[in-house]
């Protein structure tokens, strides 16, 4: 779901969920009707349009506010990322047809995502460093392909390849059913963060889960 850059109270120490347990994956998880593929730069070149036109079709229904100038910003957005050294994404395809994506990249240091929020937030919280935070930025799934955990799949193994301790996401308020889907993975609301113009809205509530292996 659309996170715009950078993403109920998680405790950093708390034990991992089985979500985020780091195992090996293969780059390609195959079932009867769907491939799924892990991959980079090329993957999100290769299936560039596909991409947009999915994001498109999804978020610019309700719940989800849409602007008519969405659909460019986020091919804007999606051009910058790929190139991100730490960028990750996972396709999902039907008969060659996208059916679903997620990606996302690591947060640097000198991320300015932890500045903005309503309410303050703890310095163990916000403090960030090399390699500490992964940033899934969009999930989507094709509506004929919903209720059959293709979107608890492509977060999984996104989140999974990933060798960051937490990973965090956004949400606009008004997606009630796509709060429930992450807290249901294991997500925790920190907190709401205040959006800069032309954003679609002007808040966005912020999720996030501890990555890391399983005891």
């Amino acid at each position: 779901m659309p996170t715009y850059s950078g993403t109920g109270g998680l405790r950093f120490g708390q034990p991992a969920v089985s979500l985020c347990s780091r195992l090996a994956l293969p780059f390609l998880a195959m079932t009867p009707e769907v491939r799924v593929q892990r991959g980079n730069r090329l993957v999100a070149e290769e299936f560039f349009d596909p991409i947009c036109q999915l994001y498109d079709q999804v978020f610019s229904r309700p719940p989800f506010h849409w602007t008519d100038d969405e659909s460019r910003h986020h091919r804007e957005l999606l051009i910058s990322l790929k190139d991100d050294p730490t960028f990750g994404i996972v396709t999902a395809e039907a008969s060659t047809q996208l059916v679903g994506f997620a990606y996302g990249y690591a947060l640097g240091a000198d991320t300015r995502f932890w500045q903005n929020f309503v309410e303050p937030l703890p310095e163990e919280l916000t403090q960030e460093w090399p390699g500490r935070t992964f940033i899934l930025i969009d999930l989507a799934v094709d509506a004929a392909w919903r209720g059959q955990g293709l979107g608890r799949e492509l977060t999984q193994t996104l989140l999974t390849s990933r060798s960051e301790q937490r990973a965090v996401l956004s949400v606009q308020p008004a997606a009630t059913d796509t709060h429930a889907f992450y807290m249901h993975l294991g997500w925790h609301k920190v907190g709401q963060k205040n959006m800069p113009p032309g954003v679609v809205v002007p808040l966005f509530d912020i999720y996030a889960i501890e990555l890391g292996l399983q005891p």
